[in-house]
């Protein structure tokens, strides 16, 4: 199920960037603007490097975003692969409201030998960020809702956002990140 909203929504968005290609900015530029940046928590769950790109040759408006990132411990190995769209709005092209929505990808593997001794038995249903997952693989939905200060020429780029998480088993609606960069600007 949620995996069906997450690809409608997908469809859709970007069925609206195609007609989203003619609408104006206030700041075009010679090509999109493209921004590279790491990412703690937020719509990887953990840890994520994440490249992101504007539809439009702008530093505002609709735009993709997709990554890698997860962690590992003594007992414990998660990786991600979020995937989004999200739109940029500014005023002064330094200061962005950022929204946006898409789906995470988890894989997610415990290996307590003290508690399985033969290394055998259902590790799962399990819980990741307070949302219980049936399987080692599985997708989370994630939404969007920040700020992010953005040179108008390119540079440090940081910004901080509320990035709830959903699945088929229940919604988790506090959830945040952290993220710091370099946005790539052709004026």
């Amino acid at each position: 199920m949620c995996l069906k909203i997450s690809l409608s929504a997908i469809f859709l968005c970007f069925a609206f960037a195609i007609f989203a290609q003619k609408s104006t900015t206030k700041f075009e530029e010679l090509a999109p603007r493209n921004n590279v940046y790491v990412e703690l928590g937020g719509n990887g769950i953990a840890f994520n490097v994440m490249y992101e790109s504007r539809f439009n040759k702008s530093s505002d408006g609709l735009g993709f975003k997709a990554g890698i990132g997860g962690f590992s411990g003594s007992s414990t190995k998660m990786v991600t692969i979020p995937i989004g769209l999200n739109w940029l709005l500014t005023k002064d092209n330094k200061n962005f409201f950022e929204m946006g929505f898409g789906a995470t990808f988890l894989h997610y593997d415990e290996n307590y030998a003290w508690y399985w001794p033969d290394g055998s038995g259902n590790r799962y249903p399990t819980e990741v960020i307070g949302l219980t997952i049936d399987n080692k693989n599985s997708l989370f939905g994630h939404m969007t809702l920040g700020y992010r200060r953005q040179p108008p020429s390119g540079g440090i780029t940081w910004g901080i956002a509320v990035t709830p998480q959903y699945n088929q088993n229940g919604f988790w609606p506090i959830w945040i990140g952290a993220k710091f960069g370099y946005s790539i600007s052709k004026k």
